[in-house]
């Protein structure tokens, strides 16, 4: 079995291969970790401190903040308004704006146009995403076109009502994104003049009115960066050209998404333990109903899986910090299971290589984990196809009268259930006219009991009363004469409406099935069988596709280990899954039963799947920049990081160990 890559800090290589995780340094106690953090963050800090500003050129600490995680396929996105803003003064805007959003961490050119949409443009101009050129940013979790993330942020910006104003550098100089990947595949740097003619023209030229009635501009606006581990300096330092110069952030905080997460996760434990303090556990409902409990062991351990787009990351975390020698990085994440399904179903049935959106939708709405991989292979080749409980059809859209594919059954299982359907009428038919025999048996019970009661009295009274009783009792009997007849009648009426009810039924699902085999012949059809569950287990055995690597049972393990020996059983009993592969139906339930298989037999395996496993890091963030010494502690001004480049201090020097470590209070 492989080994998992091994993240390690490097300004300009990628993780190393698989031959450079064999020489693993010696895992670091808590304690000496805890000091090494301290006196690293203690050294940068007298490195910022040694650089002095000016008083009348200082940026203030209480500024509204943008929270952005970015992503390769979503940049999650929101307005944090400052913390002494109230009610009554902030804008309306910037209170909506408190929320996450989402919009795509692209650009897009639709065929034969010069017009250039970029992020939520892309869903509200265009319908048929197929047809579009798309440029991403970001290349295996890292921003390789520094050109095209701009534009994203730019349009970030002015959704949330942010009036982008870049230094004068930037201007001057023009081209202030080429340290990072040059200007995207197409080549050629991206000035903010050149910028403003593509996106940020309608901004650009209403500045005057738009500062007016904006809540802010970028100089008196906080940056929040969200980013994955080991991020290489090269990059790192074309990032904050990008926010610094080109979108003028008067401040800029950049921390781990997995620490953000890790955040909550154990922020939500304080505030159970101080509510509760008898009964340390909080109970949450995932998405797929079934109730988890959190047991707060007060460890402040988290190891946090995210498994997102590009990659999945685990990173052990203590007190909010990760630990860096212990995380791994798996180069598979939904872009990998995207493509694997493309080629599956360009295979065996229609041509989809040119459909990515159409695809990964498919996988989104019909993926999930099995527990019992080997089970169900097994039954798909005993068991004909279309016969199968896991088969569906995944109906495509013909953008004109549906816009997103749709999910049936395949014609034999509807056949199957339409007679199930049918024969569960039957037994309720069966049913209800056994409920009225035993009606009719009582009612005939009563009218005997009457009878005889009548028929003492009568003996007891005059011959006149005995005549009337016997002229009562007549007209009783026929009474109940024509009583009866009735309910034959009525008997007879209601099994002719049940024998109608039921052909009424009958001719309702041939008229169904006639229109969904006209539907089927208008509209193409994707058969998903194995494939349902097969391609999310590349995620648990990548050797499936060739690839030399473990899952990701094994990366935790081997994560976990990596960690000092009085944390281990903490973090196996404080694993916490997000990102968007975590939402598929059943991926929590078999990492938890992978990991118990590996899992030493005296640890407790807990494993804690939130209700909203892509906005949980966002949430996190949110949480930890409304701490009231936050932008004291974790951003970098403008001006302090344009004094420290004059003065020639690298990535490190400047940022320290404000991205990962010491993010809660010893």
């Amino acid at each position: 079995m492989g080994t998992t890559k091994t993240a390690t800090d490097s300004s300009n290589k990628l993780p190393p291969s698989k031959k450079a995780v064999k020489s693993k340094p010696k895992p670091k106690s808590a304690s000496s970790a805890l000091s090494s953090t301290s006196t690293t963050s203690a050294s940068a800090s007298a490195a910022a401190a040694t650089v002095v500003v000016p008083p009348h050129l200082r940026i203030g600490t209480n500024l509204p903040v943008c929270i952005i995680d970015n992503g390769g396929w979503e940049v999650k996105y929101g307005l944090l308004p400052p913390s002494n803003t109230t009610p009554d003064t902030h804008t309306t805007s910037s209170s909506t704006h408190n929320v996450m959003s989402t919009m795509y961490n692209a650009t897009a050119r639709p065929p034969h146009q010069l017009t250039l949409l970029t992020g939520d443009e892309i869903t509200t101009r265009m319908k048929n995403l197929g047809r579009l050129s798309w440029n991403h940013p970001m290349e295996r979790g890292m921003i390789c076109d520094g050109g095209t993330q701009l534009q994203v942020w730019t349009r970030v910006l002015q959704v949330l009502g942010v009036v982008v104003v870049p230094t004068v550098g930037s201007v001057a100089g023009g081209g202030m994104v080429a340290g990072v990947g040059g200007g995207g595949r197409r080549g050629g740097g991206l000035s903010v003049a050149k910028l403003n003619g593509v996106v940020g023209g309608a901004a650009a030229a209403a500045v005057g009115s738009a500062v007016q009635s904006a809540p802010t501009s970028s100089s008196g606006c906080a940056f929040l960066l969200l980013e994955p581990p080991f991020v290489p300096a090269v990059i790192s330092d074309g990032v904050d050209r990008i926010l610094f110069r080109e979108l003028g952030m008067g401040r800029v905080a950049r921390l781990m998404g997995p620490c953000m997460a890790a955040f909550k996760y154990l922020s939500h434990g304080r505030i159970n333990t101080k509510v509760n303090s008898t009964k340390q556990e909080e109970t949450a409902v995932p998405s797929n109903g079934k109730r988890v409990t959190w047991v707060n062991d007060g460890t402040e351990c988290c190891c946090v899986v995210d498994s997102g787009y590009s990659f999945t990351h685990i990173v052990p975390t203590h007190r909010g910090g990760a630990l860096e020698h212990a995380i791994r990085r798996l180069d598979i994440g939904g872009k990998v299971l995207t493509n694997l399904l493309k080629e599956a179903v360009t295979y065996r049935q229609w041509n989809m290589m040119d459909e990515y959106h159409i695809v990964n939708d498919a996988k989104e709405q019909l993926c999930f984990v099995s527990d019992q991989f080997d089970k169900e292979m097994k039954q798909a080749r005993i068991v004909r196809r279309g016969m199968r409980w896991f088969d569906r059809e995944y109906l495509l859209p013909d953008f004109m009268n549906t816009f997103r594919g749709t999910v049936q059954l395949p014609a034999p299982l509807q056949r199957k259930r339409d007679l199930e359907e049918e024969k569960e009428v039957e037994r309720q038919q069966q049913k209800e006219k056994e409920h009225k025999q035993n009606d009719e048996k009582a009612m005939d019970v009563e009218d005997t009991v009457d009878a005889t009661s009548t028929a003492k009295l009568s003996k007891k009274g005059t011959k006149k009363k005995s005549k009337d009783d016997k002229r009562k009792k007549s007209v009783r009997t026929k009474d109940n004469a024509d009583n009866e007849m009735e309910e034959s009648d009525d008997n007879i009426s209601d099994e002719e409406s049940d024998q109608q009810r039921l052909q009424r039924l009958r001719q309702m699902r041939e008229q169904e099935q006639k229109r969904r085999e006209q539907e089927s012949l208008e509209r193409q059809a994707l058969a998903m069988s194995v494939e349902r569950f097969a391609i999310p287990e590349v995620l648990f055995r990548p050797s499936d596709i060739g690839l030399d690597c473990d899952g990701i049972a094994e990366g935790i393990v081997e994560s976990i280990s990596a960690c000092d020996a009085t944390l281990r059983a903490a973090m196996y009993n404080n694993v916490l899954l997000v990102g968007g592969n975590a939402r598929m139906p059943g991926y929590k339930e078999r990492v938890e039963v992978e990991l118990r298989k590996l899992a030493p037999v005296n640890y407790s395996v807990c494993v804690y799947l939130p209700e909203d496993s892509i906005s949980y890091a966002w949430e996190g963030s949110k949480e930890f920049a409304k701490q009231p010494d936050f932008q004291k502690r974790f951003t970098i001004d403008r001006i302090s990081w344009e004094a420290m480049k004059k003065a020639g201090k690298d990535q490190t020097e400047i940022w320290g160990e404000r991205v990962s470590n010491n993010l809660r209070e010893q």
